[in-house]
């Protein structure tokens, strides 16, 4: 009679299988029963224990960063096949061949929004396979939006760019910053007016050009930001150093007035009749001794970017994206920083896609630096 015995090897295989549905079994039980922080650290060992369908959960379930969930990703002895989803889950492309890169961002390669004409072009930057489905989801919503779909914004094809390499923070009590160089370089020869980064965790903000948002942002917290981008103030009582540089009388800015004495001024630039206005005090410039009014008299979407824009506030949105060349692309902002690094072929580069675009700034640097090299050129 011949006889056959499992291997010492398959029999250790066997008995990690088993401890791994046995641990999985507690995970499950213990998620079910609402007690989450148990429940991670039991899918992490059973992951460990060779069952991978259980990352899906330790993703679903972890509040670490997204460089802490990579360490733990690295750590793992598992089929590189098997982790794949999970780096593309962090944007973390490097670890990915050409052809898997391809094939996870390859369904929205076509995400993008053209209306019939277009005053100024966002370049959308995505990082992970998160930031990409909310992005789908926050089109979707646009279109569907009657105020923002309205608007000649073309919004572009969504560029990648690998988590680690971007390095945006993920402080939930902070401003996400991100790794500006990195940005630059990975666009050079992209042409965009205004960039929206979907990335990271903590505070939105909008600076020169560049909107940045946390990873999982609503349609709401879009159009707040994105009315900063029209030359739109918060209607919240600003940082002290904000509200000094903002809150000036004189200055005409589409939602807030710094004295009523402007308040002519104001209507003939924005063309508005008297009826149109209400003005209602604010909290804005607090800080600057000042007491800045709003046209409207309802609080709007710039107090609480939960509340509804008004439709004053869509016209004149519509008025500014009549004359683009006058909002500042993100172009520009680039090449102030390129300055700063004393980068000169950047600030070039930049300066002069900022002065295509029609901003006037631009085009008087350029013709500046033009003058001061035929100047040093002269015999």
């Amino acid at each position: 009679m011949l006889l056959t015995a499992c291997s010492p090897a398959e029999s250790e295989q066997s008995a990690r299988q088993h401890a791994a549905l046995r641990v999985l079994q507690q995970a499950e039980k213990a998620e079910q029963q609402g007690l989450n922080s148990r429940a991670l650290p039991l899918y992490q060992q059973a992951v460990a224990l060779g069952y991978t369908p259980a990352m899906a959960a330790v993703f679903r379930l972890q509040q670490g960063t997204t460089a802490e969930l990579g360490q733990w990703l690295s750590e793992l002895q598992a089929e590189p096949a098997a982790l794949a989803p999970f780096w593309a889950e962090l944007g973390y492309w490097q670890r990915l061949t050409p052809l898997q890169q391809q094939d996870f961002q390859q369904p929205y390669a076509g995400l993008r929004f053209t209306p019939r004409s277009c005053g100024v072009s966002v370049q959308p930057v995505l990082t992970s396979l998160v930031g990409a489905r909310q992005w789908q989801l926050l089109l979707t919503h646009l279109k569907q939006d009657i105020q923002l779909s309205s608007l000649p914004i073309c919004w572009l094809t969504p560029l990648f760019i690998d988590s680690k390499v971007l390095a945006c923070s993920e402080q939930a009590t902070q401003r996400i910053q991100c790794d500006l160089a990195a940005l630059q370089q990975q666009l050079t020869g992209a042409e965009f007016h205004q960039l929206l980064v979907l990335a990271g965790r903590g505070g939105a903000s909008y600076n020169n050009g560049l909107l940045q948002l946390p990873e999982q942002s609503d349609l709401a917290l879009l159009r707040h930001e994105l009315s900063h981008a029209f030359g739109f103030l918060d209607e919240y009582t600003l940082l002290p150093k904000v509200a000094q540089d903002e809150c000036r009388p004189g200055r005409l800015t589409p939602n807030l007035l710094f004295d009523k004495a402007d308040l002519a001024a104001y209507q003939l630039h924005w063309q508005l009749h008297a009826d149109e206005l209400e003005l209602t005090p604010v909290a804005s410039c607090h800080h600057a001794g000042l007491q800045a009014y709003r046209p409207v008299a309802a609080d709007t979407h710039m107090q609480h970017h939960e509340l509804a824009m008004p439709a004053l506030y869509l016209k004149l949105m519509h008025q500014q994206l009549a004359r683009p060349e006058l909002l500042m692309p993100a172009a520009y902002y680039f090449a102030y920083l390129a300055r700063q690094q004393q980068d000169w072929p950047a600030w070039q580069r930049w300066m002069q896609q900022a002065a295509t675009l029609g901003y006037r700034p631009a085009q008087q640097a350029l013709v500046t630096q033009n003058a001061g090299q035929q100047k040093v050129a002269a015999p």
